[in-house]
């Protein structure tokens, strides 16, 4: 009757007790819980992403165009007030993560944005060398030898057969007269890794005292014949030059000016290097749209390559749980 009395059953006297405890008990397991996802830092991301990709920018232009040519220690100062603070973020930002990964104290201390602020800097000063490094390469290219030509004078109507060249030193782009053409039976060309092809210009074939007028060209012509194809060599009508401004370039045409002299038993007093076109003024646009058009190519290459960069970033970033 006692056992009966309390609901236990015979022979267990604590079976009632123990269904209790397991009625009242927790389970031991719950529900799996789902993996959380690591938290990108979309500022980190946006601000790494433009931040140097603006600097390229501005270092680029700086380096590429009119004010490089027009005030050179402008462009100096500006480079300086811009890199020197920069490399010294970046060296400040080098020198925490130094600390935090000898354990002097840990990386979240240092704020939230400590990897992505080491990522900006570190990623802006690799944007300034590229910058600097695309912008020489730019100008040299193409936008100096255009700037020194628009800062000479332009001549219109010139003949090679009454005109000598003290009298166009200052020639930047010049028109010649119609019958005006080359005469390939004194071409040259003189081989310096490059070769550098010349030819003079004549009027009407007729032989001349002196050819101060030579069309020139780097690797389109042979160093053992008289085969100039340069420029507009094909075209006929009114032809015109844009003057050569290069000094290295300068120095080995007058080389092959000077076997042509020996080879043809011919003077040049005063020669001067232009690059034969059939319009001069056309020509310096076509090598001013060069130069731009290697700008743009440079800042979107430059945006893609820092997309990498950032994407590399975020990767490294959330498998390391770093914001």
């Amino acid at each position: 009757m006692y056992g009966k009395d309390h609901g236990m059953q015979p022979g267990n006297p604590y079976a009632a007790f123990a269904q209790d405890e397991i009625s009242q008990s927790k389970p031991l397991m719950g529900p799996p819980k789902m993996a959380t996802r690591t938290r990108v830092n979309l500022v980190g991301v946006i601000v790494s992403l433009f931040i140097p990709w603006l600097v390229f920018i501005a270092i680029f232009s700086l380096w590429s165009f009119q004010i490089r040519y027009s005030s050179p220690g402008t462009v100096v100062a500006i480079t300086l007030a811009i890199g020197i603070p920069l490399g010294l973020y970046c060296l400040y930002r080098v020198q925490l993560s130094c600390r935090a990964l000898f354990g002097q104290y840990h990386l979240v201390e240092t704020g939230r944005f400590t990897m992505w602020s080491l990522f900006i800097a570190v990623t802006a000063v690799i944007a300034f060398c590229l910058g600097m490094l695309s912008g020489s390469y730019n100008y040299a290219q193409n936008m100096r030898g255009t700037f020194d030509v628009q800062s000479l004078n332009a001549y219109v109507d010139v003949n090679p057969a009454t005109m000598r060249g003290q009298e166009l030193m200052d020639a930047g782009k010049v028109q010649f007269v119609a019958g005006a053409d080359l005469d390939f039976r004194l071409a040259n060309g003189f081989k310096n890794t490059d070769i550098f092809c010349v030819a003079p210009i004549t009027v009407n074939g007729a032989n001349l005292a002196s050819y101060d007028f030579w069309a020139v060209g780097k690797n389109c012509c042979s160093d053992q014949q008289s085969d100039f194809k340069c420029g507009a060599y094909k075209n006929s009508g009114i032809k015109g030059g844009v003057r050569i401004t290069d000094d290295v370039d300068r120095d080995f045409y007058r080389l092959a000016v000077q076997q042509a002299m020996s080879a043809h038993a011919i003077k040049a007093i005063h020669p001067l290097f232009f690059e034969w076109t059939s319009d001069s003024s056309a020509q310096m646009l076509e090598d001013e749209r060069a130069g731009y058009q290697i700008f743009l190519m440079g800042i979107m290459g430059h945006f893609v390559f820092q997309g990498i960069l950032v994407a590399i970033a975020v990767g490294c970033f959330a498998k390391n749980r770093f914001e």
